[in-house]
């Protein structure tokens, strides 16, 4: 969701080609267990989205779409948790892209349930590639006028495929989204490891990016409040723009021209209400 999100868990530099904000039905919130901390996850999810609105949209989740090679798919995969992008990209050799065969898989998974089609579609992909993940599974996106996209998924309440194999929130029995003091609560979650996750969560706000159902999933009154407010200095607000900006566009007019007015961003997205900056 921000390009330093992106960075801090990639060991090596992946080469980031475009990146555009795209919108899906669905929610989105903390639910996922992972390295002293609950990683963020989305639920009544639709595979199909569209770019932005200029007004954010209720019961719809916003990010960042980015465009990667395929060299350097795997490495994105085991970002998420997947070890299994070189057999992802071999399973897709006969179609133009992996998103669109995941999207063929799906389609031929589809039942009269949602629940049911996505249970089906993970079956079917780790019987295709005899692998399957505890974390996060690849999941075939439609933007519309934009062709096929990948959004990764933590498996929970529709199963990871495997019978055999326990999500890692069916390990610590995690079946909803918790707020910050719930997560804050948990015995295996590092506080500051927590704030810095949060933080590049909600650092894709700098980019236009609706991060307000993220927001009220913190409690304005909390000193876990204060101290992201603390942490949205100018310094940093800047250096999440200019760095995606200089990463992926080449130059900050670039960046400008796709993304448009980085105050009006900061409003669109909630953030405007954490900080006080002026373009």
């Amino acid at each position: 969701m921000s390009y330093r999100g992106l960075l801090r868990s990639i060991k090596e530099r992946i080469n980031l080609l475009d990146a555009i904000r795209v919108q899906i039905k669905g929610k989105r919130g903390f639910a996922k267990p992972t390295f002293n901390k609950i990683c963020m996850d989305v639920d009544d999810f639709v595979l199909k989205g569209s770019i932005i609105k200029n007004k954010a949209e209720q019961g719809y989740i916003e990010g960042l779409i980015v465009k990667i090679t395929q060299r350097d798919f795997p490495d994105f995969c085991s970002r998420e948790g997947y070890t299994g992008g070189n057999k992802l990209i071999t399973y897709s050799s006969n179609f133009n892209s992996v998103g669109e065969a995941l999207w063929k898989l799906f389609q031929e998974s589809i039942k009269n349930d949602y629940y049911k089609s996505i249970r089906n579609y993970r079956m079917k992909l780790k019987d295709k590639l005899d692998y399957t993940s505890k974390h996060y599974i690849p999941h075939p996106l439609v933007i519309k006028n934009l062709g096929y996209a990948i959004m990764f998924i933590a498996p929970g309440k529709y199963g990871t495929g495997n019978g055999n194999l326990k999500s890692r929130k069916n390990e610590e029995n995690i079946s909803y989204f918790m707020d910050i003091n719930e997560v804050l609560k948990r015995a295996d979650v590092n506080k500051n490891e927590f704030l810095t996750y949060t933080l590049e969560c909600l650092y894709g706000g700098v980019h236009g990016i609706n991060v307000k159902d993220i927001i009220d999933l913190i409690s304005v009154n909390s000193e876990f409040f204060n101290e992201v407010k603390k942490k949205f200095n100018e310094e940093l607000i800047i250096k999440e723009k200019v760095q995606f900006a200089n990463c992926i566009f080449g130059s900050l007019d670039n960046y400008k021209q796709k993304f448009g007015n980085f105050e009006q961003n900061l409003s669109r997205s909630g953030l405007k209400s954490m900080i006080d900056y002026d373009d």
